[in-house]
């Protein structure tokens, strides 16, 4: 653009030379004067109209490049912020999956007690005897399910050190609950969060080993190699990674597992 314009005021300077040179030596009339002074005009305006379209273009090309580049940002918030709604759904969901299981099996162990043979209403059994010995079944010193219930609104709000006393308080009084594998699974998840990695490798490995057939499973693998890596034990985590994938194919988490082997390759 600007050699264009270079050229063009070259040309009109050596037109006007031209034009004074013969116009003082009486070669060329006034109206050979007014038809160059038109020509410079439309050189001109021709100029006046490239600069205008080379600036449109120009601005044309920033605004769409502008455009894009918004564009991809909002994409990828959009992907990151889905991913992580998702993620926050499928932990809900095993969380709930794992509380009905409980209330199905407390409700067919009452059915089981109620109408199990030889079963009379209270009134109507035979006296124990007074020299008899009954021993009353052992009850937790704390109400089990609002101390897990209050451990898992605690890790929900991201106050993570509290959830951790919380589910441990839980698991030192309900060992036996039903609600327990998921203690082990939420305070690996609280010590993640905290940068606790070793600690959160500790919790995952004891619930995969104690736990077999944890719904979490999966979830622990993932959050373990997670882990490694953020150690910088990229060997270990590539491992784990491939463990998920070959034993848990159908998963969320296994999906995640790919995409970070892609990264650590």
């Amino acid at each position: 653009m600007l050699v264009n314009q270079k050229k063009i005021i070259t040309a009109i300077f050596i037109i006007a030379v031209i034009t004074i040179s013969a116009y003082l030596t009486g070669c060329v009339t006034r109206r050979d004067i007014d038809e160059i002074k038109g020509e410079l005009k439309e050189v001109k305006a021709q100029n006046d109209y490239t600069q205008k379209k080379v600036a449109s273009i120009d601005s044309l090309i920033t605004n769409d490049t502008e455009a894009n580049k918004k564009l991809r940002v909002d994409i990828s918030t959009s992907i990151d912020e889905l991913q992580q709604r998702i993620d926050n759904l499928l932990e809900n969901y095993n969380e709930l999956l794992a509380m009905i299981q409980k209330l199905n099996q407390e409700q067919n162990v009452t059915h089981i007690i109620k109408s199990s043979p030889g079963s009379q209403p209270e009134s109507s059994q035979n006296p124990i005897s007074s020299d008899t010995t009954v021993t009353e079944p052992q009850q937790p010193a704390i109400d089990c399910g609002n101390t897990y219930d209050e451990s898992f609104v605690l890790a929900r709000r991201e106050q993570y050190e509290k959830a951790i006393e919380g589910f441990r308080k839980f698991l030192k009084y309900c060992p036996k609950d039903q609600l327990a594998e998921n203690a082990h699974y939420w305070i690996s998840e609280c010590y993640y969060s905290l940068d606790k990695f070793k600690e959160a490798i500790n919790e995952t490995k004891y619930l995969i080993e104690h736990y077999k057939n944890s719904i979490y499973i999966s979830r622990a693998l993932y959050l373990q190699a997670r882990s490694e890596q953020e150690l910088g034990n990229t060997k270990k985590a590539k491992k784990i990674y491939q463990k998920l994938i070959d034993e848990y194919p159908e998963t969320h988490d296994a999906n995640q597992a790919k995409e970070r082997l892609k990264d650590l390759r």
